[in-house]
């Protein structure tokens, strides 16, 4: 079991690399775009067409890709009065109440994600924009990016678990 469970570790950890490198690219190209975009809007008064659509997507794609290393890292904002002033016993349990919920609502992003991707895509769903992205496109990154938070929720779940 345990070696298991190192093999979903280090899954999980060269996923997170490969999501938060194409994430960090991503985020590269949204400050150009939102410069140039600027810039031409401003200075020019003839801004980007697509640029406003392209930005939602790329916002979208970034927040999935590095969720499942946020969570790894504890990177997360949260409110922690209840962890700071309680006992060890205290925190363990509320860590793993949060993980289960984490876990609950990954799973579902990742079922009903993959369903409606498939559903869009078969019934061939654009976005009524100037680019006409495939509504498909747009949110299968959902699942995508839950796949990994789920594992990492496993993962945590059993380090929370192995505590003394």
């Amino acid at each position: 079991m345990n070696k298991a469970f190192a093999w979903f570790d280090k899954v999980s950890s060269g996923t997170n690399k490969v999501f938060i490198f194409i994430a960090s690219v991503m985020m590269a190209g949204l400050m150009i775009i939102v410069c140039v975009d600027l810039t031409l809007r401003y200075v020019f008064n003839s801004p980007l067409i697509w640029g406003t659509e392209v930005t939602e997507i790329l916002l979208l794609y970034i927040t999935f890709l590095g969720a499942a290393q946020v969570f790894r890292e504890d990177s997360h904002v949260v409110i922690d009065i209840f962890l700071v002033l309680g006992s060890a016993r205290r925190r363990k349990i509320l860590g793993l109440i949060s993980c289960a919920f984490v876990g609950i609502v990954a799973g579902i992003l990742v079922y009903y994600g993959f369903s409606a991707s498939y559903n869009h895509y078969v019934r061939g769903v654009f976005n009524p924009t100037i680019i006409e992205t495939p509504i498909a496109l747009i949110i299968i990154i959902i699942p995508i990016g839950c796949v990994p938070l789920f594992l990492e929720v496993l993962l945590k779940i059993r380090k929370l678990v192995r505590q003394e």
